[in-house]
């Protein structure tokens, strides 16, 4: 009897909560007793692309539209068009996201005031299409849909039928730090080619537990891999390293690995090789390109992470072939460490211990060497962040029939190497000079090795990119430096004490609060510039103040908390969440009684702020010319933001209208990253043209700001007015609403500048979320 009654107040708060949301939105036109007309007479809603699924996060256009015949368009006066969950989530207390809607700033549509999560006309002139914005809901939203009601005549009203309901589910993201399962056999007929991308990660801020010393040590060696067949495993988790291997986790060396991989031809579709990244650009970021086909679908590649014993980073065997037959389009993996099993060291400047006979190649975790020395080491078992990030981008599709397939397996091409300049004769280069002498008498230290363009001034003209230096690690002839604190390692070469000298330090600031606890800082710096780069000494002090009770201090607004809600205080803000660019820096806090139901509670646990990192714009010099002739790309979405292209025609920075998903490199938020990169350091007018007889002088300092017009008129920045609030993200608990504005045109000839504020935000007064 008691379960009998559990379950009938279930199915009663179910149906109380569909009616609710139900009642509280009539979709019923105005104005009208009309019963509603079956069908949809060929009204229907359209989502740009014709998704089958959304991507959480990604802006989408949604259409409400008539049909359209050969001399006309069927049109509508009135309309609701609204977006709710595709079903009552098991939490019916719970809210769900569905998204935001947001205007285009046309008289065509309004938010609706009825009903939560709606769109409606704005009055009732005959209309063939209306447009909106929708931002898809976060991850785990699960599935949405679209609804219409459509205005035809006076008691002519569609609603639901037919195209007028649409349902979009979330489409599953990948785990950026799981693979996917091999796929025997890859069923795909056409060829692929790829870009990668390997970008550094580790640093200082991300892995502070006994980062080196010697920094100037720190690197990820060259990249080697390739892209090949199930037949073949360049290397491979859970099995010993290969001689080449051990070459390239010991010491960053590659060629023995490529020798192996040569061997292997059969099984080879391309080499991969890429430079390394070497301080101080251990943070930056190195390209190759590849192809595959059915037979060679896997791709491998590793480096070296340095200064180690034997670690590694890397990825095994990774799928690119679809089960649809298809090639992944994008995709992107963190990578975290490896020991390759080959030396018994257990911190980063541990001495070279054989590991005989050698070991399993194993990932290295928080909890695996358990070791409190090992740098990684957790006791709380607490997940590891990445060390580097690999994004493996499809470049283009070569078709092939299945029947050509099975021609190509007897006559089959041989392996290539990544390397696309090596068959360009104005990119050809000399042999490799030997290695220089190590850089250190003891321990371990670098050499390197170069070689030369055959024609320099031909190969800048055309842009050659060929790698010219080659750096690895090696071992003087006494292997350890008795009186080092680095052991293992040797002193940084040509190292000056004195570039470590720095400045007083500078007046304390005041306190940041005005009442109660706050913190004060004061700040130093390196007399010698190259200080940055080689030494560690601290530059900015920190400390906590506390300022007596004054009138100034307002308590009536300051935050109460109940006794049964209390936290611990905040955090110290987290670094910067990106090492170039805008980021974002957190604090927490928790509650004092973690056991306790704090459902009543409105507190907030994590308070997240934007942040701008060390380095404004996130390419090097080196990327600039690639970046920089890319061209502009508005993207599939039909969003409006401001942002800066170079244009290598006019060769200049110019503006145009970001769609807010996809697009590509060459697309800045600010005029001034975009000449910095660009204009400064002289993209040249397209790919394989060699520039002109007389080329353009270096830009000066009055180049990279608008020029006046041939009038001189001064011209002020205009923008649109701000558009509607949108509808609340939530019907309850914690909801935002926004409006925006975008630019119309931009200043010139010293006219008033243009706000940097385009969007604004707000919270939802809106109730609590009940709780069950």
């Amino acid at each position: 009897m008691r379960w009998a009654l559990v379950s009938l107040v279930a199915a009663c708060l179910w149906a109380a909560s569909v009616r609710a949301q139900s009642s509280t939105c009539n979709r019923a036109p105005l104005g009208t007793n009309a019963p509603k007309t079956p069908g949809s007479n060929n009204f229907t809603i359209k989502i740009s692309g014709n998704p089958a699924k959304y991507v959480p996060g990604d802006v989408y256009t949604v259409s409400l539209l008539g049909w359209r015949q050969e001399y006309s368009v069927k049109k509508f006066t009135g309309f609701l068009l609204l977006v709710e969950p595709s079903r009552v989530p098991r939490d019916v207390y719970g809210p769900q996201s569905v998204g935001m809607f947001q205007l285009y700033g046309d008289a065509l549509t309004l938010y609706s005031e009825d009903c939560p999560n709606a769109i409606t006309q704005s009055s009732s002139a005959p209309k063939s299409e209306i447009q909106v914005l929708w931002t898809a809901p976060p991850a785990g939203s699960g599935c949405v849909i679209f609804r219409a009601t459509v205005v035809e005549a006076r008691d002519v009203w569609y609603m639901d039928d037919g195209g007028l309901t649409k349902e979009l589910c979330e489409e599953e993201q990948d785990n950026p730090d799981m693979q996917p399962t091999i796929i025997d056999p890859c069923c795909a007929c056409d060829e692929a080619k790829y870009e990668v991308t390997f970008e550094g990660l580790w640093s200082r801020h991300t892995h502070p537990k006994d980062f080196p010393n010697n920094e100037w040590l720190t690197h990820f060696s060259d990249i080697i891999g390739a892209s090949h067949s199930k037949d073949y495993m360049v290397w491979e988790y859970g099995k010993e390293a290969s001689d080449g291997l051990q070459q390239v986790a010991e010491w960053g060396s590659t060629r023995r690995l490529e020798s192996e991989l040569k061997r292997q031809s059969n099984h080879i579709r391309t080499i991969i090789k890429a430079r390394g990244l070497w301080y101080p650009n251990v943070n930056g970021k190195t390209f190759a390109v590849f192809r595959v086909d059915n037979r060679h679908h896997l791709m491998s590649l590793v480096s070296m992470l340095g200064p180690t014993p034997d670690w590694i980073v890397g990825v095994s065997a990774l799928e690119l072939c679809l089960t649809n037959c298809s090639w992944v389009t994008h995709k992107t993996l963190n990578l975290y460490p490896y020991d390759a099993g080959t030396d018994s060291g257990v911190t980063y400047d541990s001495a070279s211990v054989a590991t005989l006979p050698k070991g399993k190649i194993r990932r290295i975790t928080s909890t695996f060497p358990n070791d409190p020395a090992s740098p990684f080491y957790d006791p709380t078992g607490k997940p590891m962040k990445p060390l580097a990030k690999l994004t493996i981008t499809r470049q283009r599709v070569y078709e092939k029939s299945c029947s050509d397939t099975d021609i190509l397996r007897i006559d089959e091409p041989e392996f290539e190497v990544s390397d696309e300049d090596a068959d360009r004769p104005e990119c050809a280069v000399s042999e490799w000079s030997q290695f220089s002498p190590c850089s250190v008498s003891c321990g371990k230290g670098l050499r390197s090795r170069t070689r030369n363009y055959l024609m320099p001034q031909k190969a800048q003209m055309m842009m050659c990119k060929r790698q010219l230096e080659e750096n690895e690690m090696c071992a003087a002839d006494l292997l350890y430096c008795a009186d080092s604190p680095d052991g293992a390692f040797g002193p940084a070469p040509d190292f000056d004490p004195r570039i470590c000298t720095v400045s007083e330090w500078s007046p304390w600031t005041p306190c940041s609060a005005t009442c109660g606890k706050g913190h004060r800082m004061r700040s130093r710096r390196y007399l010698d510039r190259m200080g940055r780069k080689k030494c560690d000494t601290e530059l900015v002090g920190k400390e906590m103040c506390v300022v007596a009770e004054a009138p100034t201090c307002d308590y009536d607004n300051a935050e109460v908390i109940s006794e049964d809600c209390a936290v611990t205080p905040w955090t110290e803000f987290t670094p910067c969440s990106t090492t170039c660019g805008k980021g974002v820096t957190a604090r927490t806090r928790s509650y004092l009684v973690p056991s306790a139901d704090h459902s009543h509670c409105n507190v907030d646990l994590r308070d997240e702020r934007e942040c701008m990192a060390h380095r404004s714009v996130c390419f090097d010099p080196s990327e600039a010319e690639e970046v920089c002739m890319l061209e502009k790309e508005v993207g599939p979405c039909r969003g409006y933001f401001p942002r800066w292209y170079y244009d290598t025609t006019h060769q200049r920075c110019m503006q145009f209208t970001f769609g807010g998903c996809r697009g590509n490199r060459n697309n800045f938020e600010e005029y001034e990253q975009c000449t910095k990169l660009c204009e400064v350091n002289k993209a040249p007018g397209g790919h394989g043209n060699p520039p002109p007889n007389n080329p353009r002088p270096p830009p000066s300092r009055s180049r990279l700001r608008p020029q006046p017009d041939d009038r001189g008129q001064r011209v002020d920045c205009k923008v649109t007015d701000w558009s509607s609030w949108s509808s609340c993200s939530a019907t309850c608990g914690d909801a935002i609403k926004e409006k925006h504005r975008r630019i119309v045109e931009q200043n010139r000839n010293g006219g008033r500048r243009c706000p940097r504020r385009l969007v604004k935000k707000r919270d939802c007064k809106v109730p609590r979320c009940p709780s069950k």
